[in-house]
């Protein structure tokens, strides 16, 4: 197995491989690269991009191609409780082919697609793996005759098979050179293409450079530089502050622009695309800080606080899903989408930035005693910053509801999307109402601060990934609980002991 892999990867740098990543195919109701269709479903398969050193596109024709697939353990079963179920070891992450064909799926997982027909949210987060390794399964077989890529290079979306197509992508899959790669996409590119789709195969090599460049990583290293830098203890030049933070932001918004031109929307249609959207916010809403009460520390803190969100996007692509498919027909309003899911999603940046603010004291405040003068300062920041989260999510339930009366007949119904982000913007008023009428202390609202984002946590992850319920299903997911509740654990923590604290002192 080891010499056909190392046979298979010299095959790949003997020949241009570059150009097998820009082979447009078809999946999910759109044309894209065939990087990215490997890319995708190896990542569903493996949990990662590359796997035994080989990139997506080249382990997705290794499978296709090598008649010993069958025994190599690449897929990975995530749920130790569907391993246990399905009569796996529960220690062991890959599992080949041949071990996965022992498993009576059809008898053990049939019933759990007969009721996940009727409504997915039948099924519980458990049933969910199980489903899951079946699809797993199921696509690695299909992967490896082939069936898979011959069903994506056609272009023309019919249900009438085209035997030249189908005959030079068979030709291609057994061997991938640049002759055979020229015939496929001659051939592929030949077809019918619906003229609603045309404009996406002009994407196709700025799909390539988007995937290739990881340009979100590389505003997050800026990010991450750029927050060093504030915090630790040397003469500051705001020449290098500006200048990297410059460099930070122009790289999200060339982001940002590659995703609204491949996908034709605002670049806020799944959860990844939110949290890079208020990592964005906290980003320019920190130097605005910045620029106003030039706080080394603490708005080094706040860039920091980006740069992890922004690797977080990196790091757990089979929760957030970064992919780039269409979106449903209840979203694809451009006015809309961008008013609303952008003005709502920045409200959560501002809340970020007060979470962070207010986290930063109650550490210190464990530490060592804060200064008058230095808690004074942050708590104004603090309220400058929820008074602008209030507004900015005021407006944006406003005119989600004018969107709800335009696509559902109704201005309020309160679907449970609606109604925490209600909540959530009551919580935050409520800390602004208390601290203007002297029932909370500068300390106080840095307390409140961060126990009122737990609200915004719910709104924005705990409808989509915990409830999945309501009219907004097309934002429902799964994942990403174990490092919600660690957080939330954790916040609970901290805030009890700085409670604790200030009790046992007075």
């Amino acid at each position: 197995m080891k010499k056909t892999l190392f046979l298979f990867i010299s095959l790949f740098y003997l020949t241009s491989f570059a150009q097998f990543e820009t082979l447009p195919v078809q999946s999910n109701g759109r044309i894209k690269p065939f990087q990215t269709l490997a890319r995708e479903n190896i990542l569903f398969l493996t949990g990662k991009y590359k796997f035994n050193g080989l990139k997506a596109e080249q382990f997705y024709l290794f499978i296709a191609k090598d008649k010993n697939i069958d025994d190599l353990e690449f897929i990975n079963i995530r749920s130790v409780y569907a391993k246990t179920k399905l009569g796996l070891l529960k220690q062991k992450r890959w599992f080949s082919i041949k071990e996965l064909s022992l498993v009576p799926f059809e008898a053990m997982v049939g019933p759990l697609l007969q009721k996940a027909k009727m409504d997915t949210n039948n099924l519980s987060p458990d049933e969910k793996s199980m489903v899951e390794a079946y699809h797993q399964y199921n696509l690695a077989l299909s992967i490896k005759s082939g069936e898979h890529f011959l069903h994506a290079v056609d272009l023309s979306f019919q249900q009438e098979p085209n035997d030249k197509l189908f005959q030079s992508a068979a030709t291609f899959l057994t061997n991938p050179t640049s002759d055979t790669f020229n015939s496929l996409n001659e051939n592929s590119l030949a077809q019918n293409v619906p003229e609603e789709l045309k404009t996406q195969l002009q994407h196709i090599n700025l799909e390539v450079f988007y995937n290739n460049s990881r340009i979100f990583l590389i505003s997050a290293i800026g990010l991450l530089i750029l927050g060093i830098y504030c915090v630790i203890k040397y003469k500051k030049n705001k020449k290098i502050i500006n200048t990297l933070f410059l460099f930070s932001t122009c790289t999200l918004l060339f982001g940002f622009t590659l995703r609204v031109i491949i996908t034709g929307f605002a670049p806020v249609t799944n959860m990844y695309g939110t949290m890079l959207w208020v990592a964005f916010g906290i980003t320019f809403f920190s130097y605005l800080l910045y620029l106003l009460y030039s706080q080394y520390i603490l708005v080094g803190t706040l860039w920091l606080g980006a740069s992890f969100m922004l690797l977080l996007t990196e790091n757990i692509p089979l929760v957030l899903s970064p992919d780039l498919d269409p979106i449903v027909a209840v979203l694809r309003s451009n006015l809309w989408l961008t008013i609303h899911v952008l003005t709502i999603t920045i409200s959560y940046a501002a809340f970020s930035i007060c979470m962070l603010l207010g986290n930063y004291v109650l550490i210190a405040s464990l530490f060592k005693k804060i200064s008058a003068a230095t808690l004074k300062a942050i708590a104004h920041s603090t309220y400058r910053m929820i008074q602008l989260g209030v507004f900015l999510l005021s407006v944006g339930i406003i005119l989600g509801g004018v969107w709800a009366d335009y696509s559902w007949g109704r201005f309020w119904g309160w679907d449970p999307k609606e109604t925490w982000a209600l909540i959530a913007d009551i919580g935050f008023l409520a800390i602004l109402h208390a601290r203007y009428v002297g029932w909370l202390t500068e300390f106080g609202i840095m307390l409140a601060a961060p126990a009122a984002y737990l609200l915004v946590i719910m709104a924005w992850y705990g409808v989509n990934f915990i409830l999945a319920s309501g009219l907004h299903s097309y934002g429902f997911s799964s994942g990403g609980t174990k490092i919600i509740f660690t957080f939330v654990v954790l916040q609970v923590l901290l805030l009890s002991a700085s409670l604790a604290k200030k009790y046992l002192k007075n």
